[in-house]
């Protein structure tokens, strides 16, 4: 037997026969053979449904069609639903009038009657670091379900293949306890009939997923997370107006770039060549790529700032907005793996150099080690 959700109930077995909780065993039998006869799965060309039907049914038979194990499930269903095993129609007939009076009693006075609109959709989006720090225009892909132009959402294209639910008898709903609280029928699952006939456009649910493209305005400086709404940019409603568009904003991070304050910090490499001659690199920037001389000599760690190639920061009335600065800082990309003959040609450079030509590292080694150079070895 399936599992009830908190607003889907689960029927009992003699629901599932259609006969009364007080049904003798032939009334019993003669009701599980009819029933066979709609849902077994041969009878329906293999559908699942009436397969799953069918197993419900002849489990609630082969439990109360054995003597010792419907004696034992009528106590419990007396615990879970006393009404279920009284005699007396009169009883629960009392009860729906109650509960209807207690319903009139506790009417409100209805709502004015809002704007229809279609549901509201929410969709994480990635955004290139470029495009969040600059704004702009993107544009989100947003899916949705909309009815199955094959079956105009009714889930099926021959409603006369699915009968009427014979536990709610076509209301969808069960009145259950002391309290008469209608709950959604587990057995045909609020629908009021059994989906046999399915739709093979949208597999008998009636919807079918569909999407349209949004352009998104996105403002500077952009958040990590952020909640970009687009009014009308959600899901369509015949009749009404469109839901909105919720886009929550990723960030895709950059290869080179990332803010710091107003600017932006790129570390670029310089090869050997380039740091002891000097040269041009390529930095990249939030719009293109600019050229930067680096001049001979240049030490590692060394900083170029490259001014109104930042963050923006504010617009002046003209429209021009202010930017922060592009900050490069450099680094020697130290070749690895040499080959004996190429770290000697390496070694013989640096004898022909002199130490001299190595200040910072002399200085370095005399402040660490000691005028006597005693440091110990790690």
């Amino acid at each position: 037997m399936p599992i009830a959700t908190p607003d889907t109930h689960v029927p009992d077995h003699y629901r599932l026969l259609g006969v009364a909780p007080r049904a003798t065993d032939a009334q019993i039998k003669a009701a599980y053979r009819k029933l066979s006869r709609v849902y077994h799965p041969d009878a329906q060309g293999g559908s699942a449904v009436a397969e799953d039907c069918f197993k419900q049914i002849a489990s609630a038979y082969a439990e109360v069609s054995d003597a010792a194990r419907r004696v034992n499930y009528d106590r419990m269903l007396m615990l879970r639903d006393p009404l279920r095993l009284m005699d007396d129609p009169r009883a629960e007939r009392a009860l729906d009038v109650l509960d209807t009076v207690v319903t009139r009693l506790r009417k409100r006075q209805a709502a004015l009657p809002g704007v229809v609109q279609g549901r509201d959709l929410r969709v994480e989006h990635p955004l290139p670091f470029a495009k969040a720090m600059l704004g702009g225009l993107t544009v989100v892909r947003a899916e949705f379900t909309k009815p199955c132009a094959l079956c105009h959402g009714a889930g099926t294209t021959e409603p006369a293949r699915n009968p009427v639910c014979h536990v709610c008898q076509g209301a969808g709903t069960l009145k259950i306890g002391l309290r008469r609280q209608d709950v959604r029928c587990g057995f045909c699952a609020g629908r009021g009939s059994l989906l046999l006939a399915p739709c093979t456009g949208c597999a008998g649910t009636g919807q079918v997923m569909t999407h349209q493209e949004v352009e998104v305005h996105v403002p500077v400086r952009c958040r990590e997370g952020a909640h970009l709404r687009v009014r009308g940019g959600g899901e369509p409603l015949a009749g009404g107006r469109p839901g909105d568009l919720v886009v929550v904003v990723r960030i895709q991070a950059h290869p080179f770039l990332r803010a710091d304050g107003d600017d932006l910090v790129c570390q670029v490499p310089l090869t050997w060549s380039e740091a002891v001659a000097g040269g041009r690199v390529p930095v990249p920037t939030l719009e293109t790529t600019q050229w930067l001389t680096v001049p001979p000599g240049t030490p590692p760690g060394r900083e170029f700032r490259i001014g109104g190639h930042g963050l923006p920061i504010s617009s002046n009335p003209t429209g021009a907005a202010k930017r922060g600065a592009l900050r490069v800082q450099v680094f020697i990309d130290m070749p690895t793996e040499l080959a004996p003959s190429q770290a000697a040609a390496v070694l013989a450079l640096e004898a022909q150099l002199g130490v001299a030509r190595f200040a910072r590292a002399l200085a370095y080694r005399a402040l660490v080690s000691g005028p006597d150079g005693s440091g110990s070895s790690i």
